[in-house]
């Protein structure tokens, strides 16, 4: 979809600018969340993910 390799750790919750088209935010795969559901790390997932929606809805209402 960009035309380049992507690091979701590395750039995942923040806008990609580097292309033609209005910007995307990298997130996981809501279905990675489903799969840590009652292991370590699922609330801090959830979390990350809730603010990279925020981040996205911010860009479409700018």
């Amino acid at each position: 979809m960009l035309g380049r390799t992507v690091r979701i750790g590395a750039e995942r919750g923040r806008p990609v600018t580097d292309r033609d088209g209005p910007p995307v935010v990298i997130t996981s795969h809501p279905s990675a969340l489903l799969r840590l559901r009652g292991r370590g790390g699922y609330d801090e997932a959830f979390e990350a993910l809730v603010a990279d929606l925020r981040t996205a809805a911010g860009l479409v209402s700018a």
